[in-house]
């Protein structure tokens, strides 16, 4: 009688997680464990045109395998001198350097050539060199309207905050600097409103662009400080012209694409086109209006008085 019992007892008592085996292998066995199954449950893309991305983000999963593939495809061969950059840059990629890093490193300077062409030879003028390359970078990251919405933005509180801070005559650095905690609420309130738009979405920029964005609203305020608003202006619109042209330059896939696979013809092209432009001594483009009854038509013979 007792082992009818025991033996009831542990029926019972095994009963329950019986079930629960039997359950989870039928739970189990319900899913779809075929490899095509398993392949479509990640989506890869499998064409290098269909991955777009964003090469200022070094996380960016879609421009790091358009990169990649594309340096993959390109054989370098053996060391023979001329391809001495092409091998650090393959090394570089092996041990962990981003695609997308080396890219931006590179396009760097091809930005600041074009920034130098455009002074020098065509006249336009901005905050320096530095200045528009960063901005350059900040629309790369930002997208044109929405760096140009956020820049307005930065502008708009920078010199509203100024005026107010004459009013409570603060020292110069303490009223900058409730000045920055203004932009920062700003900018933090137009990132969560960008977020509800579909052609300006801020929310995942990072730090960086926006600090060049304040770099170039205080240059603002310095010039027509120090100078007139006038002149502020034009460098400003000049800066903001140069950024937008170096944005759109690096955005072209062909170019990214030529600086990682031949980083060489890049470093030889900034070389000479800057000691071109450094001994230029030319009108520039935009004097031409200025100093059109200055400059005598050569066609004309010169009359002796």
């Amino acid at each position: 009688m007792k082992k009818i019992i025991c033996l009831l007892f542990l029926m019972w008592a095994l009963g329950p997680g019986t079930s629960l085996v039997r359950a989870q292998t039928l739970e189990v066995s319900s899913f779809d464990l075929s490899p095509t199954a398993s392949v479509s449950a990640t989506p890869v893309p499998t064409k290098v045109e269909e991955a777009k991305g964003n090469i200022t983000e070094p996380g960016s999963e879609e421009a790091s395998y358009r990169l990649g593939a594309v340096l993959n495809k390109q054989d370098v061969g053996r060391w023979n001198g001329f391809n001495t950059m092409k091998i650090i840059v393959r090394l570089a990629v092996e041990r962990g350097v981003s695609a997308n890093t080396i890219v931006i490193m590179l396009l760097l300077p091809l930005i600041a050539t074009l920034v130098a062409v455009l002074h020098y030879v065509f006249g336009l003028s901005g905050y320096g060199i530095f200045t528009p390359t960063m901005v350059a970078m900040t629309f790369l990251a930002t997208g044109i309207l929405g760096g140009l919405s956020l820049f307005a933005l930065i502008l708009i509180i920078s010199i509203a905050g100024g005026l107010f801070m004459k009013k409570l005559r603060l020292h110069f650095w303490p009223a900058r600097s409730i000045n920055l905690l203004l932009i920062s609420l700003g900018t933090f309130g137009m990132m969560i409103v960008s977020s509800y738009f579909g052609a300006i979405n801020l929310t995942k920029i990072s730090i960086f662009p926006i600090l060049f964005m304040i770099v170039l609203a205080e240059d603002f305020v310095r010039t027509q400080l120090v100078k007139s608003r006038k002149e502020a202006k034009k460098l400003t619109l000049g800066t903001l012209v140069l950024a937008i042209c170096g944005a759109l330059m690096m955005n072209i896939r062909t170019v990214q694409e030529m600086v990682l696979l031949n980083p060489e013809i890049v470093i030889l092209l900034v070389l000479v086109i800057n000691i071109w432009v450094g001994n230029y001594s030319g009108i520039r483009l935009s004097e031409l209006s200025r100093f059109k009854k200055a400059i005598r038509d050569q066609s004309k013979p010169i009359r002796n008085k």
